[in-house]
């Protein structure tokens, strides 16, 4: 592993040597003989909170009958005055709802996800690392040992045991060069079996800001029962029929300002279909016996449909069980 500067280890994914992701580096400790990284590990929770935008327009439709961002001013000023609350009060999500309360009003909510770091109490030894790597998908660390494995008690396997597509699907896949390449699709029946691989690239795409068209629609029909009122009438179909896609498509089909949003999103760049043979390990990840680059130079072009966009490669069963390669070394 060539020099890397300490901040571009930041972050990175670390993955042991049986495929079990050990937590991504948060910094590193320094002594006179060994250098420590320490590492966190993303715990991810689901938690319901107000809706306040919801909540907001609800109290406007109560008050004024309509909705439009221009009347907030006069909802807080009205908020104030009922609730006794000083002029230059700020009025935040307790307002809110106590005022909804006293008009009886439900209280919308939602379900949010946030992510918390947790350190993990064991540092690694930066000497375990074999190599790492980036992608779009981001950067990774393979160890050269079992460290999580044996950290959480794990037999170590000898082999690549099958597993079912409700196994696998979804989970990452880093190829022998610690590159991120995409995630498992499902198994493929044969002998041996096969794994179906969407590998994956990140791309800024541009599409609907649909939440800013439909602010913009409301300030001109003022009730969404009048907008999903017309936009039934003119596509001619039922009202409870008009969702998200229907408002688009009405509304470029009346030549309306669409407004737009750049997002950088997940893209599925091709599928590859490999031999369970060139699996070198199943853990919470799967970690392949060959760089991507290797793989791909084997598959040859299958036509797929015009509504997938992929390009499909299939690589050759081998003849005999491969051999492990050594492993590439690459500052990413």
């Amino acid at each position: 592993m060539g020099y890397i500067e300490e901040e571009e280890f930041l972050d990175t994914l670390v993955v042991d040597s049986e495929g079990y992701i050990c937590g991504r580096v948060a910094s590193f400790e320094i002594a006179p003989d060994k250098v420590m990284m320490r590492l966190y590990k993303e715990v991810v929770e689901e938690r319901e909170v107000v809706d306040l935008d919801k909540l907001k327009q609800e109290l406007m439709l109560r008050l004024f009958g309509k909705i439009d961002p221009r009347l907030e001013p006069k909802l807080y000023q009205r908020i104030r005055k009922d609730l006794k609350l000083p002029p230059d009060s700020v009025i935040g999500e307790t307002e809110l709802v106590s005022y909804a309360r006293l008009l009886a009003l439900d209280i919308p909510m939602k379900v949010v996800t946030t992510k918390t770091k947790r350190p993990v109490e064991e540092p690694v030894d930066l000497d375990m690392v074999d190599c790492m790597n980036e992608t779009p998908l981001g950067k990774c660390i393979l160890l050269k040992t079992p460290w999580e494995a044996e950290r959480r008690g794990l037999p170590l396997m000898d082999f690549v045991p099958y597993k079912s597509t409700a196994e696998i699907k979804g989970m990452l896949v880093i190829d022998s060069d610690a590159k991120i390449v995409g995630h498992a699709e499902r198994i493929l029946i044969g002998k041996p079996l096969g794994l179906r691989i969407a590998v994956e690239t990140v791309k800024e795409v541009e599409e609907v800001d649909f939440e800013a068209l439909y602010q913009g629609l409301l300030r001109y029909y003022k009730k969404p029962k009048k907008l999903i009122k017309r936009v039934a009438h003119d596509l001619g179909i039922r009202p409870e029929m008009v969702g998200k896609e229907q408002i688009i498509a009405w509304a470029e089909r009346l030549n309306l300002p669409i407004p737009k949003k750049r997002e950088t999103r997940v893209m599925r760049e091709m599928t590859l279909d490999i031999p369970w043979t060139l699996i070198k390990k199943i853990g919470d990840v799967i970690i392949l016996s060959r760089p991507i680059e290797e793989l791909r130079m084997k598959g040859m072009p299958v036509a797929v449909g015009p509504t997938e966009e992929v390009e499909r490669r299939e690589v050759a069963l081998p003849r005999n069980r491969t051999s492990q390669p050594s492993q590439a070394s690459s500052s990413g």
